[in-house]
């Protein structure tokens, strides 16, 4: 009988150990996405410079010791919420026309991202992810460039910039690349700095984007006064 489950064992692999595996896993997984959602709503709420790793640690449960088991410090989880934005942009650019410019893209593509978030659409970013990357991004300089400016080496919007050049078939290191993010990256600084807009409202900021693209998009054109986009 012995050999009998010997041999039983042998034919079987035990899935015991890849099951508990699993579930680490999974449990390593909800741990980090619970840190960025928390990241996502101090920030929203107090903003990104009044915001700690303490403050983070404690409203997600867990020790600041665990924190730095899964970042090893604030501007690396405020970096992962960057990314976790950019891969839904990325997937919205992938939707858009190719008969219309690669500026008008991303602007549809990050209104896209930020309606969906604020109707609680399916699969789409928490209102407080996306409120949360806004403020962010708007309160620091330096996360500003990292979430919209070109970078070499790709950073946390690198799959951004990848889809942007698999739509333009050409290279990521392609001089229309770099000048396209570039750009977008001023767009976006002017749509967001605008005195009395509240950043941490998706719809206003859309709404912002989209009338600051239509100025942009009529400095291609000679300038008249009176055919400003109102």
């Amino acid at each position: 009988m012995g050999s009998r489950s010997g041999l039983v064992s042998l034919l079987v692999p035990d899935r015991t150990g890849e099951a508990a595996l699993g579930l680490r896993e999974l449990k390593k997984q909800r741990t980090r996405a619970a840190i960025v959602g928390v990241a996502a709503r101090l920030c929203a709420q107090q903003g990104y410079e009044n915001t700690t790793v303490d403050q983070i640690a404690g409203a997600a449960e867990v020790s600041p010791r665990t924190f730095s088991r899964y970042f090893p410090n604030k501007e690396a989880v405020i970096g992962a919420l960057i990314e976790e934005t950019a891969e839904h942009v990325a997937a919205a650019l992938a939707r858009q026309p190719v008969n219309i410019t690669e500026h008008e893209a991303l602007v549809r593509a990050h209104i896209e991202v930020f309606r969906a978030s604020e109707r609680g659409e399916p699969g789409a970013m928490s209102f407080d992810r996306v409120k949360g990357f806004l403020q962010i991004v708007t309160s620091s300089p330096m996360l500003s460039l990292a979430a919209f400016t070109f970078r070499p080496e790709g950073g946390p919007t690198g799959v951004v910039i990848q889809a942007m050049a698999t739509r333009m078939a050409v290279s990521v290191h392609d001089p229309a690349i770099r000048i396209l993010f570039d750009t977008w990256a001023v767009l976006m600084a002017v749509a967001c700095d605008s005195p009395g807009i509240d950043v941490s409202d998706p719809g206003r900021v859309s709404d912002r984007i989209e009338s600051t693209y239509r100025v942009f998009a009529r400095l291609w054109m000679p300038w008249n006064p009176q055919d400003l986009p109102r």
